[in-house]
């Protein structure tokens, strides 16, 4: 019988190194491909709609009476008036050593009873009053009668009770007795005393009526044609002087006070002209003022000189300001790598945003890109 022959086993050529090396390349390549074609073509389209923003802008501008450029034609002039007045002094503050009252003398007992002055009253806490003057308390009746306190003092002052008159003899003490109705109190002393506050507050009254006849004064000296101009001012307190110092005890004193006001006259239509194309040139680019809310216009005088008729004035406005230009608004670098949620929660800090818009491609992007350039802002027309 013929002899079987053993089964060869095929034999795997071995792989040669260069050609694992070749196709771990080649995976690498196409990962790395991938990984570039991912960023390179990634992009975030962000629509804001926008709406105005009331927000309270400020200025500065210079007034002058020869204006020239962006300086506003104005008169620039100063006054000095001065006025003296009698005041009353406040009253001393000062109170009494004993506190004073007065109470009502029952008489429930069978016979008349009369109580000479100083007689005493006892309160339930032992504090002891003296009445006044002499009374004489009816059978069946009652006596109102004033009391002072028989001791100096802030332990003498307590509220509404019932007295026992310890001078009665104990049987009659239930039947006679006082009862006072309001507080005993420690009342103020007569007399006036001048304090630091009466003579600020003359101060004050006398340059609140100088002002404005100051102003008044300084309107008529301007040409006709510019006497319905607006007014801008600031007035200082140049002396003060009173008859008497503070702490002086007398009902009256005298007040003296000199202010000196410096105005600036203006055509309100001019400045608020000039205070808009100011305000928007002073603004972030990208951003547009749409409207000035005129009742809102305040105008201060930071500094003046008369003598060369010049001032300068800080103008604050309302202002309704929106967004033209998002890209010049916002920073790119800040959505970098952000989800679409996030992107929201970000401009949802801005109140001149209403809404936001965010479109990703190609479609597997769902993030912001990590190259600003691939992020364009853009609001919504």
């Amino acid at each position: 019988m013929p002899r079987s022959q053993p089964i060869a086993t095929p034999i795997e050529p071995k792989r040669s190194p260069f050609m694992r090396l070749a196709v771990s390349f080649t995976v690498a390549v196409v990962a790395l491909t991938l990984l570039v074609l991912y960023y390179s073509l990634a992009r975030a389209v962000v629509i804001l709609e926008v709406k105005p923003d009331r927000a309270v802008m400020d200025t500065s501008l210079t007034v002058k009476n020869s204006a020239q450029g962006d300086e506003v034609t104005g008169i620039i002039s100063q006054l000095e008036l001065s006025e003296s007045k009698s005041f009353s002094a406040s009253p001393s503050g000062e109170l009494e050593d004993r506190a004073t009252g007065t109470v009502t003398i029952v008489n429930r007992a069978k016979g008349s009873q009369s109580l000479i002055a100083t007689t005493r009253l006892l309160s339930p806490t032992g504090v002891l009053y003296r009445i006044k003057q002499t009374v004489t308390v009816p059978v069946g009746g009652q006596v109102t009668v004033p009391v002072a306190a028989d001791k100096a003092g802030e332990a003498s002052v307590i509220g509404p009770t019932r007295f026992t008159i310890p001078g009665l003899p104990k049987a009659l003490q239930e039947l006679i007795y006082a009862e006072s109705s309001e507080p005993m109190r420690r009342a103020e002393k007569p007399g006036n005393i001048v304090t630091a506050g009466d003579l600020e507050q003359a101060r004050k009254t006398l340059s609140d009526k100088l002002i404005p006849q100051a102003i008044s004064k300084l309107r008529e000296q301007l040409p006709a044609d510019k006497r319905a101009w607006a007014i801008a001012y600031k007035s200082e307190v140049i002396k003060t002087d009173s008859s008497v110092p503070a702490g002086s005890k007398q009902a009256e004193f005298t007040a003296a006070v000199t202010v000196l006001i410096t105005a600036a006259f203006y055509d309100a239509n001019t400045l608020r002209e000039h205070t808009l194309t100011k305000l928007q040139s002073d603004l972030n680019t990208g951003r547009k003022i749409l409207n000035l809310e005129p009742d809102s216009l305040a105008v201060s005088v930071v500094d003046a000189s008369p003598d060369v008729g010049s001032a300068t004035l800080k103008v604050k406005f309302l202002a309704d300001v929106t967004i033209t230009d998002a890209e010049k608004v916002f920073s790119k670098n800040d959505l970098l790598g952000r989800t679409p949620e996030e992107v929201q929660n970000y401009f949802s800090g801005f109140p001149g945003v209403a809404n936001v818009e965010i479109k990703f491609s190609p479609f597997w992007v769902n993030s912001v890109p990590t190259n600003p350039s691939h992020i364009s802002l853009q609001v919504k027309q």
